[in-house]
């Protein structure tokens, strides 16, 4: 949500919460439950601190329109009193915090959303070799899908991301060598 949205919707939560005790509060019910509900709303909308700033901002407010009026004078001294405040503090701290919190949890979806992207798209890349494929018995070439025979390593780097470096196993370097050994040597 925008954050111009979001100021609109508290400064309209907190009018609509004082036209309510114009309207509805000349009847001797006293509205605190929707104050305390009012700095919630305004601490999960805006963070902890706005919503501290909005329990301190309506104590005043909340007399005034309280005085205006034949309520009880217990209303009017509960709507001020520390208690009364404190709840509303415990209110917007607590929402204030799961506010933050949403957020942290948010970003770390958005996150694992991102590296989850990558990795399907990477996986979409791996190319798996499966099948039978024609292999010459003899010089170890193999057919490819276009009907071309080449060699092992290069139809594997074709086809994968595999890359080779030449050399010899040990059953193939002693083969090696007794066979340099048992050519005759020119004399110079």
């Amino acid at each position: 949500m925008n954050k111009y949205v979001r100021y609109a919707a508290s400064i309209a939560a907190i009018a609509l919460y004082l036209l309510v005790l114009r309207y509805v509060a000349p009847s001797d019910k006293p509205y605190f439950i929707l104050g305390i509900g009012i700095v919630g709303l305004v601490a999960w909308l805006l963070g902890a601190i706005h919503g501290l700033i909005t329990a301190i901002a309506l104590i005043p407010l909340t007399t005034l329109v309280y005085q205006q009026f034949s309520v009880s004078t217990s209303y009017i001294a509960f709507s001020s009193s520390p208690a009364y405040l404190g709840i509303q503090i415990m209110a917007a701290v607590a929402l204030g915090y799961m506010r933050r919190e949403k957020k942290k949890l948010s970003l770390k979806e958005a996150q694992l959303e991102e590296i989850n992207h990558r990795l399907q798209t990477s996986l979409s890349q791996v190319q798996e070799l499966g099948g039978v494929h024609n292999l010459c018995s003899e010089c170890k070439s193999i057919q490819d899908d276009a009907g071309k025979w080449q060699t092992v390593d290069h139809y594997l780097k074709a086809q994968t991301k595999m890359e080779f470096s030449h050399c010899m196993c040990p059953d193939c370097a002693q083969q090696y060598i007794k066979q340099s050994e048992s050519i005759p040597k020119k004399s110079a």
